[in-house]
């Protein structure tokens, strides 16, 4: 009895390691299929940049991602695009801080005016990791080149276009942008310099109140202030809506003129309603290629140096153009 036990034991034994021996010849043979079967991911071993905004999720940051995910793609690079979605400078310090620690061949980051931003570009620099600035910039930190719209002829482009239209004469409130105001010093400073040249035109700002920073409580301070306002200038992106709101809030038959500094969805369907009479164009898609095409130029050396600044173009778009393109668009 005790031998057939035995007898059984061993039999069992033998029929298990049998089948384990099989079965684990069976994982080897699927495993071997699979790496035999895996390609290589394209671009595996090539450059890896990350875009950094301080609006994601805006159409300006589309836009620009749209360009730069294009020029990565011709120029066989891997991209990533991270930010956050309101303006929030430690938190796109802290994105810094952690594209460096990821050893990405480069960084392509909005520029800020702040010691912490240019201790970081020192440190990706130091690291060997270059550092591009893209539509807004900060030339005192050590970053490679900037790329986007010089501010200061965006003042000096709508300020012009402002003046013809008002024929030289007219109040002119200034709607301004708390977040960016270095962008802002240098547009206003093209604004005054076009509107010194006429007697008759007058900026004039909302009280500097903490409590006073929306677009439509700016407009409504002006509007308290300086009752014979002709005309307005949004410097805010997507300022225009709170703007018309306020303006015709306060009097549905004075018709205001108003201007703004972006080419919006928003901004492009006042235009075409003829709320607003122009915006401006930054043509962020030709910074989010050029950009990119200008850090792979500095990962492979070539045609080196770079220039400290690559402006991209700006245009005024009017009501009347932004009309007759929605109709062009339409019919075809």
């Amino acid at each position: 009895m005790k031998k057939l036990i035995v007898i059984a034991i061993i039999l069992s034994s033998c029929f298990t390691l049998a089948y384990s021996l099989y079965y684990l010849l069976m994982i080897l043979q699927s495993e071997s299929g699979m790496m035999s079967a895996v390609k290589p991911l394209p671009y595996e071993h090539s450059d890896r940049i990350v875009i950094i905004s301080q609006e994601q999720g805006s159409f300006m940051m589309n836009d620009i991602q749209k360009g730069a995910r294009d020029a990565a793609e011709t120029n066989l690079m891997l991209i990533d695009f991270w930010g956050v979605y309101r303006s929030n400078v430690e938190e796109l310090i802290k994105q810094l801080d952690i594209a460096i620690a990821s050893k990405v061949s480069g960084i392509i980051v909005e520029g800020l005016d702040h010691p912490e931003f240019d201790r970081m570009v020192k440190k990706a620099t130091a690291k060997g990791i270059p550092v591009i600035t893209i539509n807004s910039d900060a030339p005192s930190s050590l970053r490679k080149t900037y790329i986007g719209s010089d501010h200061y002829q965006e003042g000096i482009l709508i300020g012009e276009h402002i003046a013809a239209e008002l024929k030289g004469q007219g109040i002119v409130g200034v709607i301004r942008n708390m977040t960016t105001p270095t962008m802002d010093d240098m547009r206003l400073k093209g604004l005054g310099e076009v509107f010194s040249k006429y007697d008759g035109i007058q900026m004039v700002f909302a009280a500097d109140d903490h409590e006073i920073t929306q677009p439509n409580m700016q407009t409504y301070d002006i509007l308290n202030h300086y009752p014979k306002v002709s005309a307005f200038i949004g410097l805010p992106t997507e300022s225009g809506n709170s703007i018309v709101q306020a303006a015709h809030a306060r009097s549905q038959t004075k018709q205001y003129q108003i201007f703004l500094f972006d080419d919006s969805p928003q901004t492009r369907l006042l235009l075409r309603n003829g709320q607003i009479q122009a915006g401006l164009s930054q043509h962020y898609e030709e910074m989010g290629s050029l950009s990119v095409n200008l850090m792979r130029r500095w990962l492979d050396a070539a045609k080196l140096p770079l220039n400290s600044s690559y402006f991209t173009k700006i245009s005024v778009v009017t009501s009347a153009s932004e009309k007759e393109s929605a109709l062009e668009n339409h019919t075809q």
